[in-house]
């Protein structure tokens, strides 16, 4: 087996994962579900993400130099709806975020002119381990400088390309829908998009602006989520309920900030 040997070999150069990742992208094209997760691609990838989380500097810098990132974000941009819900998905993802747990990394994804518009693209999955992945990856860009904006942005194109009818739909839409799921995911979930919709709303644009954050907030309660959390608090779960507790802290001062600018106006 010409992989095994050469992959296990931690001192291994950049190269074979590279090349590795082009033989996944020139595969993914007609692939199905089954030939997505056989054993021997998951195992490929599974390897490049230990690698690009374990081994030095330097051999993450060189992956990204031979177009490494680029072969993953063309992956992830190739999928078709059934590798979408594949495991092999979720560990490409995985190795891109493997990549972002370095600032040098992260300021190459970032510096990419569509990489985080393409990472928000995940969010089109039925599978629950994927989308939280994609939420924790898009949470955290929002706290690194330029990260909020661009955030911002790829939630916009997405808007276009899941087809939705206002920006923000499918992520409070899995949040409704995670009550009724009997899903080991779902409190996961759950707390992964109710933590990046505080990150939207607090960070950045939001940490300087009272009228960002009333209009933010105002998409996402014309979305209907004041009642969906109305049923989440039930839940009763600590982590979840944390956050809860940020997002209404917020929105009651700024209720109480807005009002008494209105009172100075009047």
């Amino acid at each position: 087996d010409h992989q095994s040997g050469v992959l296990a070999d931690p001192i291994h150069q950049p190269q074979m994962y590279v090349e590795e990742t082009l033989h996944l992208l020139d595969l993914i094209q007609n692939m199905s579900l089954v030939e997505a997760d056989i054993e021997e691609n998951l195992k490929v990838a599974n390897d490049l993400k230990t690698a690009l989380r374990t081994q030095p500097l330097s051999f993450v810098l060189q992956f990204i130099d031979m177009n490494g990132l680029e072969y993953l974000l063309d992956f992830l941009r190739s999928m078709n709806n059934d590798v979408r819900q594949s495991q092999l998905h979720y560990i490409i993802l995985g190795s891109i975020k493997a990549l972002m747990n370095n600032s040098d990394g992260r300021a190459h994804v970032l510096a990419h002119p569509t990489g985080i518009t393409v990472i928000a693209q995940s969010l089109k999955t039925n599978n629950n381990k994927i989308k939280i992945l994609t939420l924790e990856i898009l949470g955290a860009v929002c706290l690194v400088p330029g990260g909020h904006k661009k955030v911002l942005n790829s939630m916009v194109h997405f808007q276009q390309f899941a087809c939705e009818r206002t920006r923000f739909q499918t992520v409070v839409m899995d949040l409704a829908r995670s009550l009724d799921e009997d899903d080991s995911d779902s409190a996961a979930l759950q707390v992964a998009v109710l933590s990046f919709l505080n990150a939207l709303i607090n960070y950045k644009a939001g940490e300087e602006s009272l009228e960002f954050r009333l209009h933010l907030r105002y998409e996402f309660l014309m979305l209907g989520i004041q009642p969906i959390i109305a049923r989440l608090r039930f839940l009763a779960i600590p982590q979840l309920i944390k956050h809860i507790e940020i997002f209404e802290f917020v929105r009651i001062e700024d209720e109480k900030e807005f009002t008494a600018q209105l009172n100075i106006v009047s």
